[in-house]
């Protein structure tokens, strides 16, 4: 039988709890106050009794039970499809209670045969703080998969700049031969695969050695470093106006800077169009989507409408609310705006969330959204982070939709024009093949048919490898909004 890598949803946390002090704390993207957000007194009395209560927090003596009492009250109180989750789950029946809250949920499929609810999971407190703050611990690899079970095929997507990969020399395209001795491509061995998972998703701080085609052996070990969302941010010159260009990978609350600093410099060099590089964006704040979505088109098409209508379930309906176009930052600082009437968004399977929102709500006010690349992830859905004895929890609490009142889209948005990933080259390149698709179709609004088949069928059919951590809309009860 082949062996299939299984992804684990760790993330290190040897520096992090440090540098999160240094940075001022965990508040991020959930905090205490999220607690009581939808949740009946009952299920409130049940929060923060554990079986290990940790000393300086709001902690009181519990149990495994009382710990999988509160998930299954708090699932009950807010979870979207409440009524769907099964009677009879047997909360003895699962050792832990996040192996228990892993099945509080909706077993129903969509249309096309999918999970209705593919997006429900829950990570250490600790590490969800420092992901929301754009702390990372890992090699900085995003990988690709072609496949993941003998002969398994994975690639380089992206490399995070300072980090140990970015230092190795690893980029965009080196494909993944062996790992600590062993055929990353033909093992099919326990042993191999326990020695794969354990260096691609290590659990602890170690040095692995990974082996790239065309790359003398590389020894890497996991570090803390910070991430940035917005990259390569750039004008190109072409025969009827300036396009800017730049890459946004994550929703965080860091992002509203970055993104004010990347369209003011557009701005001031006069782009009469915008490409923006989503396509491994898995999303994150709405609020931060919302901001992006008002710089792009401006006050014209935008104001007095609805960026997002979020409706919660049935017991929920005084959480119900209507999310505008925000014109100004959290602090109140007036946004910068381009004034655009159409966007061009390079996106793939890998667009998720509240990417997806940016897609919807600028099509809900008549802006015109090009989507180069592939279908879009299809998550119309988010929810608050719910932090309960050293564990934050994710469950679907809410659902939106635009201006016009769409929503209904589970299996994504269909791309204008397909085109493949090109790991041949980097993210950036006018000859990269989303981007020379994107500044084709603009000049003459047909998609290159040359792009589509410059690309072998070995470059083909990757998908992003990464946690559902990584893909989320969500709202922030920390930032007044």
């Amino acid at each position: 039988m082949k062996q299939t890598l299984v992804l684990k949803q760790t993330i290190l946390l040897a520096a992090i709890s440090a540098l999160l002090s240094a940075c001022g704390g965990g508040g991020g993207s959930s905090d205490s106050s999220s607690a009581n957000q939808g949740q009946n007194n009952s299920t409130v009395a049940l929060a923060n009794q554990c079986a290990a209560p940790r000393a300086g927090t709001a902690d009181r003596q519990g149990s495994v039970d009382t710990e999988k009492a509160y998930l299954k009250a708090f699932v009950n109180d807010t979870y979207l499809w409440y009524q769907d989750v099964p009677a009879n789950i047997n909360p003895a029946s699962y050792a832990t209670p996040q192996a228990y809250f892993d099945v509080l949920k909706t077993p129903k499929l969509t249309a096309s045969g999918k999970p209705v609810d593919q997006f429900h999971w829950s990570q250490t407190t600790a590490s969800w703080q420092a992901q929301s703050q754009g702390i990372a611990q890992d090699y900085g690899i995003q990988w690709a998969a072609q496949a993941s079970a003998p002969p398994r095929n994975w690639v380089v997507a992206e490399v995070a700049a300072g980090s140990p990969a970015d230092k190795a020399g690893i980029k965009r395209g080196d494909r993944l031969l062996a790992v600590d001795g062993v055929d990353f491509v033909n093992d099919a061995t326990s042993t191999g695969i326990a020695k794969i998972n354990e260096a691609l998703f290590p659990s602890v701080l170690a040095a692995h050695q990974l082996t790239f085609s065309g790359k003398a052996a590389q020894t890497l070990t996991p570090a803390t470093y910070s991430v940035a969302t917005v990259s390569k941010v750039k004008v190109i010159p072409t025969l009827n106006g300036n396009v800017g260009y730049f890459v946004f990978d994550q929703h965080i609350a860091q992002s509203e800077t970055e993104l004010i600093s990347a369209i003011s410099q557009l701005k001031a060099q006069n782009v009469t169009d915008l490409v923006i590089d989503l396509r491994y964006n898995g999303g994150g704040l709405l609020y931060v989507a919302s901001e992006l979505a008002y710089m792009i088109a401006g006050p014209g098409p935008t104001s007095g409408k609805v960026f997002e209508q979020l409706t919660y379930n049935d017991k929920l309906t005084y959480l119900n609310k209507q999310y505008p176009f925000y014109n100004t930052a959290v602090n109140g600082t007036v946004l910068p705006y381009l004034g655009l009437n159409k966007v061009t968004l390079l996106v793939s399977q890998g667009t998720a969330s509240a990417s997806e929102s940016l897609i919807n709500s600028l099509r809900g006010v008549d802006v015109s959204v090009n989507l180069i690349g592939n279908t879009t992830r299809g998550k119309p859905y988010g929810f608050v982070p719910q932090d309960n004895c050293g564990y934050t929890y994710f469950a679907i609490q809410f659902k939106g939709v635009n201006q016009k009142g769409f929503g209904d889209y589970p299996d994504g948005f269909a791309a204008t024009c397909a085109v493949a990933d090109d790991f041949t080259r980097q993210r950036g390149d006018t000859a990269e093949s989303m981007l020379s698709a994107a500044l084709s179709y603009r000049q003459t609004g047909v998609c290159p048919v040359s792009v589509a088949r410059a690309i072998p069928a070995a470059w083909t059919d990757f998908t992003l490898v990464r946690p559902l951590s990584k893909e989320m809309r969500l709202l922030s009860p920390s930032v007044a909004r």
